[in-house]
């Protein structure tokens, strides 16, 4: 059986066998794992092999986009260090060039945060990684948020900027009424 899927861009499909097709979940899911798992147990070098130097970020907080996986671990870095967050993997989608992991965030400020001094609030935020990668590699990491007490309390409560009128492109556009 053959299947039509996405490979790298709306406007180019190929045609997998279903061994193919299994394949690139598989690399899709390993690719996944090794982000969570870098993140999880704080190996961000564990990302080298998956993320693509040049990899585009987008997050809930702070200035976009931001570009490299320099920046990406920087960021990171400083964010384990501040929060000291744990990371429940609650839920994962595998395709064939994208994959969304959702973890829930547990989170206390107890170090400064890009020079926001630490107030020791808790919280939990449900956070979405959403990724797109070719040839083995993340070109696209993009969090997005499903509850949102991370993102209110470093854009309302603390004053970091929030994005606003990101439009990602779409894999089919929906209707204009």
């Amino acid at each position: 059986m053959k299947y039509t899927t996405n490979k790298t861009e709306a406007s180019n499909t190929e045609t997998l066998s279903s061994d193919e097709l299994k394949a690139a979940l598989a690399e899709s899911e390993r690719i996944g794992r090794q982000i969570y798992t870098g993140f999880n147990e704080r190996k961000l070098d564990l990302w080298d092999d998956v993320i693509a130097s040049d990899v585009q970020l987008r997050s809930t907080v702070g200035d976009q986009p931001q570009y490299g996986l320099e920046a990406l671990k920087n960021w990171t870095a400083e964010f384990h260090k501040a929060f000291q967050p744990r990371l429940d993997l609650v839920d994962e989608i595998y395709g064939v060039n994208r994959a969304t992991i959702a973890v829930n965030l547990i989170w206390q400020h107890v170090d400064e945060f890009f020079g926001l001094a630490p107030t020791g609030r808790k919280g939990t935020s449900i956070e979405y990684f959403i990724l797109t990668h070719a040839e083995g590699k993340v070109t696209h990491y993009w969090v997005a948020d499903h509850s949102l007490d991370l993102a209110s309390y470093l854009t309302h409560e603390r004053g970091l900027h929030y994005p606003q009128n990101f439009e990602p492109e779409p894999i089919i556009r929906g209707i204009d009424f």
